[in-house]
């Protein structure tokens, strides 16, 4: 090998130590940046031309600067990432929900519809009693304002829900926009033989990040490019740039919204709103606050309507065959449900609209015959007894026969569960994004020890680098020194 030979080999030590420096110096600037992958230098001898006489080679090059990234990895973070956007969000609204059926306050349906019973029970030991004909008509207001604010309070949650979709979309769109402009980037970067490791970085986090919105699967292409598409539908990111969402209001479903998906580079749009609604298990935000909207607010107050359309029944059937203290009769205590639409065997919305049928207290009927006729008995509490034994009466409702005050219990018990699993649902899956996390950052974080002995390894190298070049020109000037 010639002294010049020794001196190239030299100079590629010198530039690929510069380098392998660079890359560790990058990693240490970056070690608290989220989403960060570690950057290795991967060195390999230089390609020398065999037909050299006793060539040994040309030295060292750098062949390509390696991203530390577990892709299966990171796949189950955004999967779980995606299961805690969707928990997260039920558990804000279950938060506002609970409150609403604990009757901590006392002043609760529970306890309004006991002490409903209760009054008239009271009216029963005197049922030309002026106060305790007032009592039935005051907590029987109460009963009813009690059942309206529910069903306010609930309907707030579902409305709060759709006008949320807004601001869900709206940011679902802007991620997607930046992750197609990074494809745009990374694939002009792989083309040119550049580096886009940190471009990699930078949409891996905004994937991420996605993930947590709506639940995606994603799929790389041999150009650098990732395609991002629903879990269960269509593409969000493709070659041709990224989807936009939209809402419109859909008259099919009481004017609330629906989302609608107009594919990348244009097209017919679709309507995915069944295939985000939150039946998966993984569906990110929006998937949760549709499932708040269309499920979970829509259940609790389905079970609402027919607790109030079964205690107006109820109450109506055994009143309007009383008499009033004018003798009056066939009269109901509650404005009568609406008859149900088939196969549904209570009123829907009707939580919202029972009321008093009356204001008069006179019109109350306590007894099971006319007080004003000879013989009706002015004493008469027998329908009195017979409506204040309703609270305990089993009746036929949904999962089977139970007693109003049971149906109430069950209601809670419901909404106690709903709220336990969702709360141990959170826990669970934050125990294992948290080790997920602690994975990725043992395979793909920076650790300032390992890079301060790489740096020391990079730094002995190049020092050896530069003192072989010194070498070599020393050697070249001895061989000019004999040449004069």
């Amino acid at each position: 090998m010639s002294v010049l030979g020794l001196m190239d080999i030299g100079r590629s030590a010198l530039a690929a130590q510069t380098a392998a420096i660079g890359v560790t110096g990058e990693n240490i600037s970056n070690v608290n940046t989220p989403g960060y992958s570690r950057q290795s230098p991967i060195l390999e001898t230089a390609p020398y031309d065999p037909n050299q006489k006793l060539s040994i080679g040309n030295g060292v090059t750098v062949a390509t600067i390696q991203r530390s990234f577990d892709r299966f990895l990171q796949a189950q973070i955004n999967t779980s990432t995606s299961a805690g956007g969707q928990q997260s969000t039920m558990q804000s609204a279950l938060q506002r929900i609970e409150p609403l059926f604990g009757d901590l306050t006392g002043t609760g349906i529970g306890t309004s519809m006991q002490n409903f019973f209760n009054a008239w029970q009271d009216l029963a030991m005197n049922p030309q009693g002026a106060a305790e004909r007032q009592s039935v008509l005051s907590k029987a207001q109460t009963l009813a304002d009690n059942f309206h604010q529910i069903n306010n309070s609930l309907n707030a949650v579902k409305n709060d829900a759709n006008q949320s979709l807004l601001a869900i979309t709206s940011d679902i769109n802007t991620v997607t926009g930046q992750i197609a402009a990074l494809n745009s980037q990374i694939r002009i970067a792989q083309i040119s033989g550049g580096n886009a490791n940190q471009l990699r970085d930078s949409r891996d986090q905004l994937i991420q990040n996605l993930s947590g919105k709506v639940g995606i699967t994603t799929l790389e292409q041999s150009d650098g490019t990732v395609n991002v598409s629903l879990s269960r539908g269509p593409q969000l990111v493709g070659s041709n740039g990224s989807a936009t969402l939209s809402l419109f209001d859909d008259p099919a479903n009481s004017g609330l919204y629906s989302i609608i998906l107009n594919p990348p580079g244009g097209g017919n749009g679709t309507d995915v709103t069944p295939l985000v609604s939150g039946t998966d298990a993984n569906s990110g935000i929006l998937g949760g606050t549709l499932q708040v909207r269309d499920s979970l607010v829509n259940g609790f107050l389905a079970s609402l309507d027919e607790m109030a359309s079964a205690l107006a029944n109820q109450v109506n059937s055994v009143h309007s065959a009383g008499y009033g203290l004018n003798g009056g009769t066939g009269v109901n205590f509650f404005t009568p449900p609406a008859a149900p639409t088939p196969p549904a065997t209570y009123t829907a919305g009707y939580s919202n609209s029972i009321a008093l049928a009356f204001s008069n207290s006179d019109f109350i009927a306590a007894a099971a015959d006319d007080p004003t006729l000879p013989g009706g008995g002015s004493g008469n509490n027998v329908n009195a007894l017979a409506i204040a034994g309703l609270g305990n009466k089993t009746i036929s409702l949904t999962g089977g026969s139970n007693t109003l005050s049971g149906f109430y219990g069950s209601l809670v018990g419901k909404v106690g569960l709903v709220v336990q699993t969702t709360n141990q649902n959170i826990t669970q899956n934050t125990a294992m994004l948290n080790q997920l996390n602690t994975y990725r950052d043992s395979s793909s974080g920076v650790s300032l020890d390992e890079e301060l002995i790489a740096l020391t390894k990079y730094q002995k190298a190049f020092q050896g680098a530069a003192r072989l070049i010194t070498t070599g020109q020393e050697m070249m000037d001895t061989v000019l020194n004999m040449v004069r």
